[in-house]
């Protein structure tokens, strides 16, 4: 009995010891200059990794053993430990560093790193920037706000693409974007398009953006080779790494924080200005459009003397009338919170925007659930699953006579488009050879609807302090319909019955990392070690059916079309890759990294579907060893080199395979008689073996005046080589007609800038500035032997086209005659003459691009602005090359007065003095032959985005309310431009290559928005 008594008293007295050992610390953390609360602030218990975040208030829970220490580190603090005695409540005052920030950025794979010890080169954007660039696509979030990145929108129209290339063209026709990467899970940004091509419909939108800004945190664009090795060929044009919040800027201890943001924007399209003097017409004779004569040109009288029985016929501005005010509609809710052991974000966001065009919108609704808990003590899940689903509709764009702005923007403004049809059903047109266009916004239209499901399992466990085991599983997995429809009675289609498709793309995406990292400290050396195994595996289901000729008008069923035929197409590739990292870093000054990948695919020839890759590089913090770390002036400084070579399987799954298609010959379409008809394919499948891409990359880090400064420069030369090109054109005498080969060279070499200025820092004022600038030389180095060009986009004649020894992106077209030294040559009666060739007329590459963004706060009050330059580089706008023929630009209202053009007389080598008239005759026949004409300087200046904001937080103390912010925003105000159309920031051919065409596409808008955003 004694000896029970005894061993539970041991027992108790155990537990109490235990007990005491461990208690729980509760405090708050704020800024030692104004006593303001820190949230996010990182509170770990010294030496054991485990810790939390403190909370929107500052403050902070966690249990703590006895005689443990609390480590305190926030961006831009020092750091602080303390080790409490009896205390169990503390209250922490962090000091504004003066030392280098030790900022923690995520790099390849999710891993976050201290941006310190980083020997490539990275920026990163916070999330709050993108939704405060208030734009439906998270792409265009981005401009002008990251150096190295040139993108582009193609359309003004709700739910089109964007492209993002960083640090050039690597590609010849392969995918050239790049890798968008979330919480460590590659997902696809690809652009389904228009069945009829972007030439003839335009395009679609791309996947990114289907992503709500509003769940992400950051995002960190890695650019050289060096930066994106670890994750394969995918990241071998460079990678966008989107990080998603947590719930960690929540509330602590379980309690909820509740937040709400809604935003409601007014958009007016950007039009271009067209002439408003002259009616329908020929050689200044009427042509009365409104009562059933037919005319191409407005080459008529002047409007202000022309009547029709006497009456003054009415000017129109078609143009203007046609477009509308768009609105745009944006809210979000999100529930977050978190513990000591786990942390939860739940997310809604409704988007809604009805564009500028008629029967044109985009919706977007997201759903974002996360949810963090730590199993056991070193055993961690992280569980995410994001839900988008998105409809767009559309009306064709491009060459498509189905495109109203054909018409639109040719109308005469003596042209009154209403009522769309006669008495008999038939279209009411102005010429014969065009729709109607509010005919053909009741009678044609697209729809294209996606859903769409990104989840993420992550599991780390930590046997040992130093050791790390990461198993993530992602999918990215989609539908994507689009259905089309022409009605009867369309003129220039397919089918005057009318017609409709419809396609279903099934896009399945499966992604598995297996990551061991070791860390460990040796005295003054740190190494950290990564080894992995990548497994992705794609499935694409492509399923297309068309039916032409309807049976009753308006009925757009497969049943009603009397000609039903269908395409279906399945693809499959898989991606195998073992990877490894080993970076030392000696004494925080020096840091020496390694990094190799033995990847294989699919797509290669059996003998070259694996090959190696990997890059060296080191970064020397020179100011460490000078002990300038306190310096008033330069306080720190960093040298960072690389050198990475970097494959890539740049070729569509199948490429080696030579199959045998259904065929049309001439107008006859099989099956034919009941009989099958196939052929082999024209294009001839050689062995491929992967692309490659050199890089060197150079680069100086500083920040100045105790970091109120900063400047990072990069140099990088790129090369790739054996660059995978498909539809090679090849002898016809071989029997094909086109190759699939590994075809040329290309090289990209340039200087990127980033600078950080904080003129203003006091306790109630803050002005921040960043530059960019970003300089770019991009080279063809050679194509396959025999092979002149490569065809990218665009008609042949004109196009855009690859040549090598000349810059990607060579406008071809038609031209006026010249000589040698590039003097025009005059016919005797002083006009250009056109040659019988086409020649370069222009080149859709930029010379620079760059950035400004400034924010300026006082208290509560902030004003912030983001302006964007490209500099150079030419758009081959193709609506000129048809409106100058019929007389509707805004030049042509100069037509009848009298020039001397510069150059010399060809017969006689003398220069030009005849003084002769801009007649109707030049402008139609010659003027507007000349695709030259058509080609415009593709700079501008814009104002990206304005901004003014005021926080009530301050004011609302004591209520329910921790933030309550209203906002005024302003997007897209284009500064300067020389472009004559919309916006020179267009591209018919969408996110896909062959950049620097236009041609009838829906104009840019600028928008002013209203915000709230509120948490409680």
């Amino acid at each position: 009995m004694k000896k029970g008594l005894f061993l539970w008293l041991f027992v108790a007295i155990s537990v109490m010891h235990s007990y005491a050992q461990t208690r729980t610390i509760t405090g708050r953390v704020t800024d030692a200059r104004d006593g303001s609360p820190l949230p996010g602030v990182n509170v770990l218990i010294k030496g054991t990794g485990k810790g939390t975040a403190a909370a929107l208030d500052g403050t902070f829970k966690l249990p703590l053993p006895a005689g443990g220490t609390l480590e305190f580190s926030f961006v831009g603090y020092a750091t602080q430990t303390v080790t409490p005695g009896n205390e169990t409540t503390l209250n922490i005052a962090l000091q504004s560093s003066n030392k280098s920030l030790n900022e923690l950025v995520v790099t390849a794979l999710g891993i976050k790193r201290d941006k310190r010890t980083l020997t490539y080169a990275t920026q990163e954007v916070k999330g709050a920037s993108l939704v405060d660039a208030k734009q439906n696509n998270l792409v265009n979030a981005l401009s002008g706000k990251v150096a190295g990145v040139q993108i582009t929108n193609s359309s003004g129209m709700p739910g089109s693409s964007a492209r993002i290339v960083i640090r050039g063209i690597t590609s010849l026709t392969g995918e050239n974007q790049a890798l968008m990467i979330i919480d460590g899970v590659p997902m696809d940004n690809t652009e389904a398009g228009n069945p009829d091509g972007a030439l003839s419909a335009g395009g679609t939108v791309n996947r990114a953006s289907d992503i709500d800004p509003n769940i992400i945190e950051s995002i960190n664009v890695l650019k050289g080779s060096a930066a994106t090795a670890l994750y394969g060929s995918a990241a071998a044009k460079g990678a966008v790494i989107i990080t998603t919040k947590n719930g960690r800027g929540g509330a602590g201890n379980g309690k909820p924080t509740v937040s709400f943001s809604s935003s409601y924007s007014f958009e007016n399209p950007i039009l271009p200005k067209f002439q408003s003097k002259f009616a329908q017409g020929l050689s200044g004779k009427y042509v009365d459009g409104n009562n059933g004569q037919l005319g191409s040109g407005s080459w008529g009288p002047n409007m202000d003397t022309l009547k029709v029985n006497g009456v003054p016929v009415p000017k129109r501005d078609n143009v203007k009338d046609f477009f509308r005010t768009g609105h745009t509609s944006d809210n979000n809710v999100s529930v977050s919170g978190f513990t000591d052991n786990s942390n939860y974000l739940v997310s809604y966001s409704y988007l809604k925007t009805n564009g500028t065009m008629p029967n044109t919108d985009y919706s977007r609704h997201a759903v974002f659930l996360k949810y963090g808990t730590q199993l056991l003590k070193n055993l961690q899940l992280n569980t995410q699953v994001n839900f988008i689903s998105s409809d767009n509709n559309r009306i064709p764009e491009g060459n498509s006579l189905a495109g109203p702005l054909w018409t639109i923007y040719s109308a005469p403004i003596s042209w009154n488009p209403k009522p769309t049809t006669y008495e008999d059903g038939s279209q009411r047109v102005f010429r014969a050879a065009r729709n109607n266009p509010y005919w053909l916004l009741d009678n044609v239209g697209l729809k294209d609807k996606t859903n769409r499901v990104l989840p993420v399992i992550n599991l780390s466990y930590s046997p040992l302090p130093w050791l790390t085991i990461t198993e993530r599983i992602g999918a990215d997995i989609y539908v994507n319909k689009t259905d089309y429809h022409e009605n009867i009675g369309i003129i220039g289609s397919t089918s005057p019955d009318g017609r409709v498709y419809n396609r279903t793309r099934e896009f399945r995406q499966f992604n598995n990392d297996l990551i061991i990292q070791a860390r460990k400290d040796f005295g003054s050396w740190t190494t950290d070690l990564i080894l992995g195994n990548n497994i992705m595996t794609n499935y694409n289901d492509n399923n297309y059916v068309q039916g032409v000729a309807l049976s009753v008008p308006g009925l757009y069923t497969m049943a009603n079309a009397s000609n039903v035929s269908s395409t279906f197409n399945y693809y499959k590739n898989r991606k195998v890759g073992f990877y490894a990292q080993a970076s030392v870093e000696y004494k925080r000054m020096l840091t020496l990294a390694l990094t190799g990948r033995y990847d294989g695919t699919s797509v290669l020839s059996t003998d070259k579907q694996f090959y190696p890759y990997g890059s060296a590089s080191a970064g020397f913090i020179f100011t460490e060893p000078l002990k300038m770390s306190d310096n008033a002036i330069l306080n720190f400084g960093k040298i960072r080199v690389s050198y990475s070579k970097v494959g890539n399987d740049n070729v569509a799954p199948y490429s080696l395979t030579m199959p045998y298609t259904k065929q049309t010959i001439g107008n006859i379409a099989f099956p034919f008689n009941g009989q099958n008809g196939y052929q082999l394919t024209n294009t001839y499948a050689y062995p491929l073996r992967n692309e490659s891409v050199n890089e060197f990359e150079v680069g100086l880090e500083t920040k100045f005046f105790r970091n109120r400064a900063s400047l990072d420069i990069s140099y990088f030369d790129r090369k790739s080589t054996d660059l995978l090109t498909p539809g090679t054109p090849i002898a016809p005498g071989t029997g094909f007609n086109s190759a699939s080969l590994n075809a040329g060279d290309m090289r990209n070499k340039g200087i990127e800038v980033v600078l950080g200025i904080t003129p203003i820092k006091t306790k109630n004022l803050t002005w921040e500035i960043g530059l960019n600038y970003t300089r770019i030389k991009n080279e063809v180095l050679k194509l396959s032997e025999g092979l002149n060009y490569i065809f990218l986009a665009g008609f042949t004649n004109p196009g855009i086209y690859a040549f090598a020894n000349q810059p990607y992106g060579v406008i071809m077209g038609t031209h006026f005659k010249r000589n040698d030294q590039g003097v025009m040559l005059l016919d005797d009666n002083g006009y250009p003459q056109l040659t019988s060739d086409i020649a370069p007329i222009g080149n859709a590459m930029p010379k620079w691009l760059g950035g400004i963004t400034s924010t300026l706060t006082y208290k509560g009050l902030s004003f912030s602005f983001v302006l964007d330059h490209k500099h150079g580089g030419d758009v081959l706008n193709l609506d000129n090359h048809y409106l100058f023929f019929y007389g509707t630009p805004k030049v042509t209202e100069n037509r009848g007065t009298n020039t001397v053009f510069k150059g010399i007389i060809e017969s006689t080598g003398k220069e030009n003095t005849l003084s002769v008239p801009l007649s109707e005759n030049y402008y139609r026949n010659t003027f507007s032959s000349a695709d030259e004409t058509s080609v415009e300087d593709a700079s501008f200046l814009k104002l990206r985005q304005v901004s003014l904001a005021y926080n009530f937080g301050s004011i609302l103390k004591g209520t329910a309310f921790k933030s309550l912010v209203v906002n005024v925003t302003g997007t897209n105000f284009i500064l300067h431009k020389n472009y004559t159309g919309s916006d020179p920031e267009v591209s018919l051919n969408g996110s896909g290559n062959g950049q620097g065409l236009a041609n009838f596409m829906a104009p840019a808008n600028h928008s002013i928005i209203i915000g709230l955003k509120a948490s409680f």
